[in-house]
């Protein structure tokens, strides 16, 4: 993205951002809200337990001190 472009690149992709997850929030309120078959929500417990795990360990990577690695530099 141009430099002079990229105020208007940082807004569309924030506005992207929340729209996602208000329509992301909407349609699990929605799927959740529904009577449904016990397997569906074991299926859910599962899946937001697996994104548990994945963010756990997104943050130990995150929050390791940096090496000494000078590729970047």
């Amino acid at each position: 993205v141009p430099a002079r472009r990229s105020g208007l690149a940082s807004a569309v992709n924030n506005t992207a951002r929340q729209a996602g997850g208000a329509i992301g929030i909407a349609v699990a309120g929605a799927v959740a809200g529904q009577p449904g078959d016990s397997g569906f929500l074991r299926g859910l417990h599962a899946v937001a337990l697996g994104a548990a795990v994945l963010y756990v360990i997104t943050a130990v990577v995150l929050l390791r001190p940096p090496g000494n690695d000078r590729r970047w530099e």
